[in-house]
């Protein structure tokens, strides 16, 4: 039986073959648990969205709003490989996951595995899915999008640096992506990112995801690093958030606001 309710294959099947030929895949964060949010950000532009389930409100029927939203595949980050939780988010239509501090190779493989169907993985069958078209397309997600989702690890401290020659093994572990902001703090340098010993464990990082053929990801800081981090061999960059460009969005409306009152009337 087949039907033709959603892109769930489609989309993922696009950022899959983005990664595979080294095209520099964007992306932007969602923070704010909203639906509409994630309708307007897929719509800007960007390639994939990333979804934080780790420090971000919404419950598991808020990212299902969210994900019928997007217009653009949503790689959902978990705050650890909890095998439930990631069956439930890939059910629920994500085409990937990516795990918060990744420290180990053990915590790589249970990733893995918890994203492929017994008996390749530990991911128990739900015909009936989301992902599924409601078991309208069983056979094309399973064999698609379900037989391999996007899995992404973030390098966030100096114990998933000391392992990072043993995760780079884990067959199947597609990107790693680096939380620089949290590996400075890891490394005693807060809000330091410029500091030399954190500079030397990313250049670290760098090297050995790109000499590994995995896909490396981060924080873009603006226009010339974006450039240069792309220059460097990066493959995923992200842009900024959803509550960044809220932010920095309604500060400049009220300081034009407060500017305008204080003008005088001619």
């Amino acid at each position: 039986m087949e039907g033709h309710l959603s892109q769930t294959v489609t989309l993922a099947s696009g950022l899959r073959v983005m990664l595979t030929q080294r095209r520099c895949v964007s992306a932007s964060w969602l923070f704010l648990g909203s639906p509409a949010t994630t309708e307007i950000l897929s719509l800007a532009g960007f390639d994939c969205l990333i979804l934080d389930r780790e420090h971000s409100p919404g419950d598991l029927d808020t990212l299902y709003h969210q994900l019928r939203a997007s217009r653009v595949p949503v790689i959902v980050r978990l705050a650890e490989a909890d095998t439930a939780m990631i069956k439930l988010v890939l059910d629920a239509g994500a085409p990937g996951i990516a795990l918060s501090n990744l420290e180990t190779a053990e915590q790589a493989d249970v990733l893995v595995r918890a994203t492929r169907y017994t008996p390749n993985g530990t991911r128990g069958i739900q015909r009936l899915s989301r992902a599924a078209d409601y078991g309208l397309n069983w056979d094309g997600y399973r064999n698609d999008t379900g037989a391999a989702p996007i899995t992404m690890g973030f390098i966030e401290s100096r114990r998933g640096l000391s392992n990072l020659d043993d995760i780079l093994q884990v067959d199947g572990l597609d990107a790693l992506f680096i939380g620089a902001v949290d590996l400075a703090s890891d490394m005693g340098h807060l809000d330091d990112l410029a500091h030399r010993d954190v500079q030397t464990a990313i250049e670290q990082i760098e090297r050995k995801v790109l000499a590994s053929g995995k896909t490396l990801g981060g924080l873009a800081h603006g226009r010339q690093d974006a450039f240069d981090k792309r220059a460097r061999g990066y493959g995923i960059l992200s842009y900024g958030s959803d509550a960044l460009y809220l932010r920095d969005g309604a500060v400049a409306a009220a300081d034009l606001a407060r500017d305008t009152a204080g003008e005088p009337v001619e």
